[in-house]
C-alpha cells in the first residue's frame, strides 16, 4: 500500500491530486481546514477506490495541528510514501498598498506552510525514501508586477525545494516542486486584493485556460514519480522562464512592458 499526505486537498488542485492518486492505488490522507468537504472527499475516494483514505483537520500555519496529523498518520500507516505540499492562498496589491498583515498571511501560508510540511514529514520519509513535491507556481519563477507577496512566497518554495532536492538525494527522497501559471481553480476564492481588479483579471485567465486541475494533478503524478524537479505545465510560460535565463535583459524589458498594460487594465477594471 503507497501512502500520502496532501494539504489543501478537500478543494481544487489539492483535489484534484487525492483523486489523481487514489485511483492509481494509493491511500490518501486528506488534510485541509475544510473539514465537512474534506471527510466527504475521504469518503468518496475510499468508497470509489478501495484505498484507505481519511481526513485530518489541518490549518498550515499551526505547529500543534502539524504534530497532532504527523501521530494521526503514524498510528494509522506507520509510514509515508508520499507528501505534496498543496495549501496556498493568493493576494495582489502594490507593495505601498497591500497591507503587511496581508503580505505576512501570504507568506505564512504559501511558504512557513511548505516549510512545516517538510520539517515534519522528512523525518518519515527517510527512513525509507519516497516522493516530496512542494506547490509553486510560475509565479515563482516569473514575477508580474503588483503581485510582490505572491511572487515573494513561492519563489521561496522554489529555492527550498532546490536546496531539498540535493539534501534529501542521499536519502532516496526525490522532490519535485509545481510552477503552473492560470488554470482552471479555486484560487481566487479567498484571495485579498487591494483592488477588485486584481480578482479580475486573475478570475478572467483562469476561465480562459485551457487546463484544468486534473490535468495538473495527472502531470505531477507523473513527473514526480519520474524524479523530475521542476513541473512546468504551461508551454507559453515555460518559454517565458527559459527566456529569462538566457536573455535577461530582454525578458527586464518585456516584464516592464507587461507592468504598465497591467497598470492600465487595473484602472479600468
Amino acid at each position: 500500500m503507497k501512502t500520502i499526505l496532501i494539504t489543501g486537498s478537500a478543494s481544487g488542485l489539492g483535489e484534484a491530486l487525492a483523486k489523481q492518486y487514489a485511483k492509481n492505488g494509493w491511500s490518501v490522507c486528506i488534510a485541509d481546514i475544510q473539514q465537512d468537504a474534506g471527510e466527504k472527499r475521504a469518503a468518496e475516494l475510499s468508497q470509489t477506490h478501495g484505498t484507505d483514505c481519511f481526513f485530518h483537520a489541518l490549518d498550515v500555519t499551526n505547529d500543534e495541528q502539524w504534530q497532532a496529523i504527523y501521530n494521526a498518520v503514524t498510528a494509522r500507516w506507520q509510514g509515508l510514501d508520499a507528501i505534496i505540499n498543496n495549501a496556498g492562498v493568493a493576494s495582489s496589491g502594490d507593495i505601498d498598498d497591500l497591507p503587511l498583515k496581508d503580505f505576512q498571511w501570504t507568506v505564512d501560508v504559501n511558504l512557513m506552510g511548505v516549510v512545516k510540511g517538510c520539517y515534519y514529514f522528512t523525518p518519515m520519509l527517510k527512513k525509507k525514501g519516497g516522493y516530496m513535491v512542494n506547490v509553486a507556481s510560475m509565479a515563482g519563477l516569473l514575477h508580474m508586477p503588483s503581485m510582490s507577496a505572491y511572487n515573494a512566497s513561492k519563489a521561496a518554495v522554489v529555492a527550498l525545494s532546490e536546496t531539498l532536492c540535493a539534501e534529501l538525494d542521499s536519502y532516496n527522497i526525490k522532490v519535485s516542486v509545481l510552477c503552473p501559471a492560470f488554470f482552471q481553480t479555486n484560487l481566487t476564492k479567498n484571495m485579498r486584493a487591494t483592488h477588485s481588479g486584481g480578482i479580475k483579471i486573475a478570475n478572467r485567465l483562469m476561465e480562459k485556460s485551457s487546463i484544468s486541475a486534473a490535468d495538473v494533478a495527472a502531470k505531477v503524478y507523473q513527473d514526480s514519480l519520474a524524479g523530475k524537479f521542476h513541473i512546468l505545465t504551461h508551454v507559453r510560460e515555460n518559454m517565458l522562464w527559459r527566456l529569462k535565463r538566457f536573455l535577461p535583459s530582454l525578458y527586464m524589458s518585456q516584464i516592464k512592458k507587461i507592468g504598465k498594460k497591467f497598470n492600465t487594465k487595473m484602472t479600468q477594471e
